[in-house]
């Protein structure tokens, strides 16, 4: 079983990518980001997860979301061998979590005002 939960911050600017799709009317849509989880104790470095999520969820979470906000991500790890070189041998592994589940765990933005910080709504 391939099952991956996180919960962290997004970390970067999250990247939208369209694609055409010959299927449908719409474009293939790709949002892709990393995600920084925190560690189990205090003071340690975060651990850096680079996560993409497709379509209508990839829209939603650049539409409500960005840099700094508190997610729970649920999916899978998918991992790709990638050589710079161009060979088909060898070259480093790069895992990826592919969210089938993205949720909002501070208040979203809305696209007419930027969103409060958490617990500071309405204050």
């Amino acid at each position: 079983m391939n099952t991956v939960h996180l919960v962290g911050k997004i970390a970067t600017d999250i990247r939208l990518r369209e694609f055409p799709s010959t299927k449908r009317a719409e474009p293939i849509v790709k949002a892709s980001f990393l995600l920084a989880v925190p560690p189990p104790t205090k003071g340690g470095e975060p651990d850096w997860v680079p996560v993409e999520t497709w379509n209508i969820q990839a829209r939603n979470l650049a539409r409500f979301n960005r840099k700094g906000s508190r997610i729970a991500v649920s999916g899978r790890l998918r991992s790709r061998f990638y050589d710079p070189n161009g060979k088909e041998r060898g070259g480093s592994l790069h895992p990826t979590v592919v969210a089938d589940g993205i949720d909002y765990l501070t208040q979203p933005r809305t696209e007419a005002a930027p969103a409060a910080p958490a617990g500071k709504a309405g204050k």
